[in-house]
């Protein structure tokens, strides 16, 4: 059997998809349900060794996916085809590969997203629905929100600045400043009044950066904080306290990554059949 240290002559990718509610996150952590350590545990299955799975940036706690990527390295040599089916047939419920490709060895989708597209769902008023109660934040009792201001303040943080107050105090990354290309926001998502949207697309995100620049558009729109406020939460000079709350991780999902930043083409760009499905 292969030792976990030594080198692997087969790179695999995949896009995975999750439903993040019972996980303690998507990164490996000791003694905890994380999505990192049950793919490592269906890779191994398959390769017969220990395998460290490379994701291309993590979600925390209760947040779900639609297309995460992931790498990791194989001492066999199976088809895409294969690597679907065996990885699939032996990963929980809530965990599901959506696409496989053939990458280089060693190959870390980290260093290589070019941008990420998160949404966040929220859905407002007396009457909920039970079955989103773990894919929205779900506020009672709300009066109406206005849009408009929301879409104004949103406006505001497209661009590079730094961002500092819309990181958790944990996050210690020195470099705060980010690029956002798009926030949007959605009124009656997927045909639902009861439901709006954020849709969030950047280079790269700090530690509940979506998440509470979705509870600061909610505060805008609830009245509690004004737009002209925004400019002040933008900033070296800017605090946490300046920006709007945390909303709940149930809310927000990792929609998509593009890959291509290392300046070669995306593993997901080769045709069958290096690609699966």
């Amino acid at each position: 059997m292969a030792s976990s240290t030594e080198a692997k002559p087969h790179g695999v990718c995949l896009i995975v998809a999750y439903d993040g509610t019972d996980f303690a996150g998507s990164q490996l952590q000791l003694e905890l349900r994380t999505v990192q350590s049950e793919l490592e545990r269906a890779a191994e299955i398959m390769t017969g060794h220990p395998t460290r799975i490379r994701p291309a940036g993590r979600t925390d706690a209760g947040v779900h996916a639609l297309a995460q990527v992931v790498a990791f390295d194989s001492a066999r040599l199976i088809t895409t085809m294969g690597w679907f089916r065996g990885l699939n047939s032996a990963l929980p419920d809530d965990i599901r590969v959506q696409r496989v490709a053939y990458c280089e060895p060693r190959y870390d989708p980290r260093f290589d997203a070019l941008e990420k597209t998160y949404r966040y769902v929220v859905q407002i008023g007396e009457q909920q629905n039970p079955l989103t109660r773990e894919r929205a934040y779900q506020m009672h009792k709300v009066h109406a929100l206005d849009l408009d201001e929301m879409r104004r303040a949103a406006a505001m943080l497209v661009g590079t600045h730094d961002f500092r107050a819309f990181k958790q105090a944990d996050d210690v990354r020195p470099n705060t400043v980010r690029t956002l290309y798009a926030v949007e926001v959605e009124p009656s998502f997927s045909g639902d009044p009861t439901m709006f949207a954020f849709t969030v697309r950047g280079t790269a995100f700090m530690k509940n950066m979506v998440r509470i620049i979705a509870g600061t558009l909610i505060d805008i729109g609830r009245g509690r904080r004004r737009v002209d406020d925004v400019p002040g939460m933008l900033g070296e000079a800017a605090v946490r306290v300046r920006a709007g709350h945390t909303a709940p991780a149930a809310g927000l999902t990792l929609v998509n990554i593009v890959l291509g930043r290392k300046g070669a083409p995306s593993p997901f760009l080769a045709e069958p059949p290096n690609v699966y499905p």
